[in-house]
C-alpha cells in the first residue's frame, strides 16, 4: 500500500499542476469555468435530477442522452450539495486525478516495478497535461480513468486466486463513466484464460462476475429502452451512426465494412500511438519494450491484461465506434490508457537497462527516468496551461455570454434550435432543439434522409420552426445563407480560437414560410 512518502509526494505534484492551471484560467479568462460546452450538458442534466428529479435535459422530456451516466448522477450529487458547482466539480476532479496517481503506484508495484518506479509512475500520471486539463474540465475524464485503473489493479492483485468481485464492479462502473470501457471486463476474462486455459475453471471463476456486471448495467440499459427503444445511448446513434461495423452492416454498404474492420483501426492505431508520444515522449518510446517485458514474462503466469488494453482499444475502436479518436478534444476518450502507457513504458526501460546493465538498479534508473520525464512534463505542463485557460476563455466569452444574452432577450416559452446546446441550454433556460441530435433524436431521420448535414438540418427547422436558431455559421454555410429566412439580431465573436468550432456564433431571429 502506500506510504506517507507516496502519499505527500502525489499530494505536492497534484497541487502543484493544478494550481498552474487554476492561475492560468484566472488570469486567461477572468474567471472560472469549463474548458467545454459539453460540460454544461451534464450540469443541465444534472440539475434536473436534482432539482426536478428527471434524466432530461430539456423538462418533461426525459432522454438517455450522456455516454456518462454515472458522471452526470455524480455532479446531480454535486449540484444537491454545494451551491458553488464549478468549484465542486473541479474539487472532485483533482481528488479524481490524485486517486488515479495513488492506484498507478499500486499498479506499478504489483507488475514488479519496484518502490521508486512505482511512485515515479503515479508521479508521471498526477502531471500528465491531459489528465490535468481533463481533472478541471467537468467532463468524465478521471472518473473513467479512476475506476478503470482500480479495477485493472485488483484484477492483476488477485489473479492467483479469485477474480476480484470489487474489480469486476470497477470495471462496469467504468463503463458507465465512459462505454469505451465496456472493452476491459471481457478482457481481464481472457487474461485470466491465458494464465490457466481451462473453460471450466474460468466458468467457475466468473459465472457471478458475468451477472454482476450486467446487473450493474441493466438499469442503464433500461432506461436507454423506455426512452428510445434501443439498448444504447441516444449519444451513441446520433455520433456513431452508420459509421461503425453494425450501421455499415444494417446499410449493407460493403465499402464501408471493409474500412471500417481494416482502415479505422488504422487510423485509430495511429492516433493512440501520436497520443502517447504527445503525452510522454520518453516514456512512449519504450511501451513497445514495455509490452515486449510482459510478453517474455509470460512463463511466470503474470498478468498480460495492459498489453490486452494497449493492443485492444484502437482495434475495437475503429470497428465500433469510429467517431474521432484519442487525440481528440485533449484526449479525453483515451485517458485511461495513460497509466497503462506509464506502466508499460517504464517497464521497458527496468528491461532495457537491466537487459545493457544487469548492475543497474531501479534507483538509479527512477533518477534518470526523474530528469528526462518529470521535467518534460512540468515544460509542458507551462504551455498546456495557458491552452486550458484559453479554453475556459473560449467557452465563457461565446457559449456562456450566449446563453446568458438569450436568458435576457427572449421569451420563456421561446424554443431555441442550435449545435452547442450545453452552456445555451443552462443558462438560457429555454427549450433547445438539438440540431446535431444529442438530446433532439428526432433530427437523426432527417439527418439520414438527405446527402448533406446542412439540407438535413434545414429540412428539421422547417419542419419544427423554432423560434430563435443559434450556429456558428462556419458550421452550416448553406443555412446561413438563406437570409430571407434567417435574420441575424445578435452575435458573439472571439479573438484567439482554442476549443470552439467556430469564431464566431450568431442568434437568428427566422420568419418561417406557412
Amino acid at each position: 500500500m502506500l506510504n506517507r512518502s507516496d502519499i505527500f509526494c502525489l499530494t505536492l505534484a497534484t497541487l502543484l499542476v493544478t494550481s498552474l492551471f487554476l492561475w492560468q484560467e484566472l488570469t486567461v479568462s477572468g474567471t472560472w469555468g469549463f474548458p467545454l460546452d459539453d460540460t454544461w450538458i451534464h450540469m443541465q442534466f444534472a440539475r434536473n435530477i436534482s432539482t426536478r428529479g428527471e434524466f432530461a435535459f430539456n423538462m418533461g422530456e426525459p432522454i438517455a442522452a450522456s455516454t456518462a451516466p454515472l458522471w452526470t448522477l455524480l455532479l446531480a450529487v454535486v449540484y444537491t450539495l454545494f451551491s458553488d458547482v464549478v468549484w465542486a466539480t473541479k474539487a472532485v476532479g483533482v481528488l479524481l486525478l490524485w486517486t488515479s496517481g495513488a492506484l498507478t503506484v499500486l499498479l506499478a508495484r504489483e507488475v514488479g516495478l519496484g518502490t521508486r518506479l512505482g511512485l515515479l509512475a503515479g508521479i508521471v500520471v498526477v502531471i500528465t497535461p491531459r489528465l490535468v486539463w481533463g481533472s478541471l474540465s467537468g467532463m468524465e475524464v478521471m472518473l473513467y480513468t479512476t475506476l478503470s485503473t482500480a479495477g485493472i489493479w485488483l484484477h492483476i492483485r488477485s489473479l492467483k486466486k479469485e477474480p476480484s468481485l470489487v474489480g469486476t464492479v470497477c470495471f462496469a462502473l467504468a463503463s458507465l463513466a465512459r462505454p469505451e470501457c465496456v472493452l476491459l471486463f471481457p478482457l481481464a476474462i481472457l487474461d485470466r484464460w491465458l494464465r490457466e486455459r481451462n473453460w471450466q475453471q474460468l466458468y467457475r471463476c466468473y459465472r457471478r462476475h458475468v451477472v454482476v456486471f450486467g446487473l450493474v448495467l441493466l438499469p442503464s440499459v433500461v432506461f436507454n429502452f423506455y426512452t428510445l427503444g434501443k439498448p444504447l445511448p441516444n449519444t451513441f446513434y446520433a455520433k456513431v451512426g452508420p459509421y461503425g461495423l453494425l450501421g455499415a452492416l444494417s446499410n449493407g454498404d460493403m465499402g464501408r465494412v471493409v474500412k471500417v474492420l481494416f482502415y479505422y483501426p488504422l487510423l485509430q492505431a495511429q492516433e493512440v500511438a501520436q497520443f502517447g508520444l504527445e503525452n510522454q515522449f520518453f516514456i512512449a518510446c519504450l511501451v513497445p519494450f514495455g509490452l515486449l517485458w510482459f510478453f517474455l514474462r509470460r512463463e511466470s503466469q503474470l498478468s498480460m491484461l495492459i498489453p490486452l488494453i494497449l493492443i485492444s482499444f484502437p482495434l475495437f475502436r475503429g470497428v465500433l465506434a469510429p467517431f474521432q479518436g484519442a487525440l481528440f478534444q485533449h484526449g479525453r476518450y483515451a485517458a485511461h490508457l495513460i497509466p497503462l502507457m506509464t506502466v508499460a513504458g517504464l517497464g521497458g526501460g527496468l528491461w532495457v537497462v537491466q537487459w545493457v546493465r544487469d548492475s543497474l538498479n531501479d534507483r538509479y534508473l527512477a533518477w534518470a527516468f526523474g530528469s528526462l520525464v518529470l521535467g518534460g512534463l512540468m515544460v509542458m505542463n507551462t504551455r498546456c496551461a495557458q491552452i486550458y485557460g484559453q479554453d475556459v476563455e473560449n467557452i465563457e466569452h461565446m457559449h456562456v455570454k450566449m446563453g446568458q444574452w438569450l436568458a435576457k432577450n427572449t421569451p420563456e416559452d421561446a424554443v431555441l434550435a442550435t449545435h452547442d446546446i450545453g452552456a445555451i441550454g443552462y443558462f438560457s433556460g429555454r427549450r433547445v432543439l438539438d440540431t446535431v441530435g444529442l438530446v433532439t433524436p428526432e433530427v437523426l431521420p432527417f439527418l439520414r434522409q438527405y446527402p448533406s448535414a446542412a439540407q438535413g438540418v434545414w429540412a428539421f427547422l422547417n419542419d419544427q420552426k423554432p423560434d430563435y436558431v443559434i450556429m456558428l455559421p462556419n458550421w452550416y454555410p448553406e443555412l446561413s445563407a438563406h437570409k430571407d429566412v434567417l435574420k441575424p439580431i445578435y452575435d458573439v465573436q472571439l479573438g484567439k480560437v482554442t476549443i470552439a468550432a467556430g469564431q464566431r456564433m450568431v442568434v437568428y431571429r427566422p420568419i418561417w414560410k406557412e
